[in-house]
């Protein structure tokens, strides 16, 4: 992925709370998923992991979960490496999102805000080797930066997110993460479930949706 390095490790966590208003709501979906489908001590791949966020959430929900946290930054992972620290059942794994996957069978495979930067027939691929290293039963879980249905429909998701970002006094973080957002390659909540089925995936869902924001999953067949 010819995808610059624009984040600065060190200040990722506070961005993501600061322009994504409905932060709690999509990211403790994803634990919510996990956690339901795989309680116990699940094996969980983080996909794109950054600094380790949506594995920490994971772990809040399942604190004997053991985790593998893929990313192409080693800044990112070091992030990681710092929040889990004291943590002997969390590995990381310096690999972009187009080379092979960490070696399965994974209770859970779990992403969040990385998997927009692939082409969409990147995405399609990615899903289906997603499902490959999936036990039977297993979920995929993606908190992801979705595209409006329609142009109209985008313009009204980009006023609502921009009026947002003004009552929250981030405005100038908003307008960095324009220039950013110059690097996506989103699409609709709908397409990427009918990716989903179309892998492979047994059933899939849209669990948590605020406009451009959403949790969706896909359940391997048992």
């Amino acid at each position: 992925m010819a995808v610059p390095e624009l984040w600065n490790p060190t200040e990722y966590d506070a961005l993501r709370r600061q322009i994504i208003p409905s932060f709690d709501l999509v990211y403790q979906s994803v634990g919510d998923a996990v956690a339901m489908t795989a309680p116990g001590a699940p094996r969980v791949l983080d996909l794109g992991a950054g600094t380790g966020l949506v594995s920490a959430v994971v772990r809040d929900r399942l604190p004997q979960a053991r985790l593998v946290l893929q990313d192409r930054s080693t800044g990112m992972l070091g992030q990681a490496k710092l929040r889990f620290a004291d943590d002997d059942r969390v590995d990381t794994v310096i690999s972009d999102l187009l080379d092979p996957l960490p070696e399965g069978p994974f209770d859970a495979v779990v992403s969040g805000l990385a998997i927009h930067h692939l082409s969409h027939e990147e995405k399609r691929d990615l899903f289906a080797r997603i499902l490959d290293v999936l036990r039977p039963g297993g979920v995929f879980v993606n908190c992801e930066q979705i595209l409006g249905p329609t142009p109209a429909v985008e313009a009204m998701y980009h006023r609502r997110h921009e009026m947002l970002i003004e009552q929250t006094g981030a405005f100038e973080e908003w307008r960095a993460g324009q220039e950013r957002m110059k690097f996506d390659v989103c699409t609709d909540v709908m397409a990427q479930l009918d990716w989903l089925r179309e892998v492979g995936f047994a059933s899939v869902d849209c669990l948590a949706k605020d406009w451009r924001f959403a949790t969706y999953a896909g359940w391997k067949s048992a």
